[in-house]
């Protein structure tokens, strides 16, 4: 399988300098007009304008020296002055193998997930968790090394929320708590630091000691941290959702006193109110809020935790790029600290610092998705619903079917649901989630690219079952099988659009429309009941093809596909 953009490109690139012209872009796109051809190019409008010539004129030249290709693909003149190109069957026949990319020699740091410990995971994690992971395998697959860190926020003033709460209420600081109590203690925390100046006051001092290296504090530290991480991996290992890294702001704790000292040397940092701030210059006039690097407490903000990592991970992995999934709306916090570790010399121009913000999950009312009686849903939660959602179409244990297929069939439904529904929407748009639909095998959903792969198989074993041959490339005999053809080496494309827009949505899209046009291949042509051998065995080869295209699409988002559906009769 080839890259037929990649290929095109060099195609009229060859002949425009044959020409006697210099272009750097040959301008392909997928044709608009699938009725006419496949790719077309409008170089010849801006070449023909740069030159003083006739647009339609220059691309006639333009296409009689691509005529000349072996009889790859056709080609042909309209309107002003676009080329279009359409590949032959035997383009489509010959490179239908799978497509893998080449190692890119490019290192990049994906930080994704982000949640705080001895806090419940809630449903505003889900996009960061979901996003980052697809991303990380779309740039794997892309040939890229990648790292992904989770990012602990592990290390600020709710620390010390928990170290007085837990002081206040007279616990044992050295019994180790559930998760549970952990949570609950929180609660009680973040009531005591809304209604009290004072306790506000003994949480800000906890946080500047814990910070300082307070033995006794460290230890009680240690005890919410491998608590909430372990109940945390559990969530994250149920949707299939993994870190090379997991880090937190703790970690680069001992980086924070030197890189202070040195922007001070820099002239960069300066006290203001007992505080140490960064001053950051107006754009356009307009004044902006300064960096904060300290707070007056002697506490170091997530901000300066967040310069440290840069520090941290330049050391660690030199990467050619460092990516931050998090809410659309700590867009101002990025910029302020992408801006400072630019001008301090932490990070060189030619490395790529971006924030992959995203949009909310809403409810039905537009608004972010709550629990019924009006609290933030925790991904927990949400988990367990879709699952209850997806065993209403599932049917009791038997001597058939255990509990264990049941229930891994009703994870990989309610997940690969809940992810595809995410992940079918632009990245940064705000979605509502369909508590209802999002499990239901027909419209877009993760539920009909997992049966379009369930039916393959069925079909592939009732050949096995016959002896029917598959053959081993495919030969196209109806319009059907070019259409579907296409699609199918249009894949290489999709991952590269995903990349460089960093939207795994490109992805869902191409799954769903590869799902509908094997619906209507198999709908229309005989694929096991075909009597002629030789076109049974290219059908079967592109049901092969296609199934096998449909689950690395699928795990592209990081969802799985059962090997058969189990159905209520």
């Amino acid at each position: 399988m080839i890259n037929y953009k990649e290929f095109f490109q060099a195609e009229v690139l060859k002949a425009v300098h044959e020409l006697g012209f210099a272009a750097e872009d040959a301008l392909i796109s997928q044709s608009n007009r699938p009725d006419l051809s496949d790719y077309q190019s409008n170089i010849a409008l801006p070449l023909a304008k740069k030159n003083g010539l006739v647009p339609r004129e220059l691309a006639s030249k333009l296409a009689e020296k691509l005529s000349a290709n072996d009889g790859l693909y056709t080609v042909s003149v309209d309107g002003p002055g676009f080329i279009n190109f359409s590949l032959t069957n035997r383009m489509l026949e010959d490179n239908s193998e799978p497509f893998s990319f080449k190692p890119s020699g490019r290192t990049i740091v994906i930080d994704y997930g982000g949640p705080n410990i001895a806090k419940a995971l809630h449903v505003g994690h889900l996009r960061a968790a979901v996003i980052g992971e697809s991303m990380k395998r779309i740039m794997r697959e892309s040939g890229d090394k990648v790292i992904g860190d989770v990012h602990f926020g592990d290390w600020g003033t709710p620390i010390g929320m928990l170290i007085s709460q837990l002081q206040n209420d007279g616990l044992d600081a050295s019994k180790t708590m559930t998760i549970a109590e952990i949570s609950d203690l929180y609660k009680r925390a973040a009531a005591s630091f809304k209604e009290s100046d004072d306790f506000k006051e003994q949480a800000r001092v906890a946080t500047s000691e814990l910070q300082a290296g307070n033995e006794e504090y460290r230890k009680i530290w240690q005890m919410f941290h491998d608590v909430s991480i372990a109940d945390i991996k559990k969530i994250y290992d149920a949707l299939d959702v993994d870190f090379d890294l997991w880090l937190g702001e703790s970690d680069v704790n001992d980086i924070l006193p030197t890189m202070f000292a040195e922007l001070t040397a820099k002239g960069m940092a300066v006290e203001s109110d007992g505080a140490v701030i960064i001053p950051l210059p107006p754009i356009k006039g307009r004044e902006r809020a300064p960096f904060i690097l300290r707070k007056t407490d002697g506490a170091y903000t997530y901000a300066a935790t967040d310069l440290a990592t840069i520090i941290q991970r330049m050391k660690d992995f030199n990467p050619d790029a460092i990516l931050y999934v998090v809410d659309a709306r700590q867009k101002e916090h990025f910029e302020q600290v992408f801006e400072v570790a630019r001008t301090a010399g932490y990070v060189p121009e030619n490395v790529s610092l971006e924030h992959l913000g995203f949009g909310t999950v809403n409810g039905a009312d537009g608004k972010p998705f709550k629990t019924r009686d009006g609290g933030v849903m925790s991904l927990m939660d949400l988990l367990v619903l879709a699952e209850n959602k997806a065993k209403e179409a599932l049917p009791e244990p038997s001597a058939d079917i255990s509990k264990e297929e049941l229930d891994l069939q009703a994870a990989q439904i309610a997940f690969g649901g809940i992810k595809y529904q995410d992940l079918k929407n632009n990245r940064i748009s705000d979605y509502i989630f369909d508590t209802e639909n999002f499990t239901k095998s027909e419209g877009k959903t993760g539920a009909y690219v997992q049966y379009a792969i369930v039916r393959i198989n069925s079909i592939l074993a009732k050949a096995k079952e016959n002896g029917f041959a598959i053959a081993p490339k495919v030969e196209i005999s109806h319009t059907l099988e070019r259409e579907i053809m296409l699609t199918l080496e249009r894949y290489p494309e999709v991952i590269i659009r995903a990349y460089e827009t960093r939207e795994p949505s490109e992805i869902s899209e191409y799954a769903h429309i590869l799902s509908q046009k094997f619906s209507s291949f198999y709908a229309e042509l005989s694929v096991l009941g075909e009597q002629d051998e030789k076109v049974r065995a290219s059908r079967l080869k592109i049901a092969e093809l296609t199934r096998d295209t449909l689950h690395k699409s699928l795990w592209l988002l990081g969802i799985s596909a059962p090997d058969k559906m189990l159905r209520k009769e």
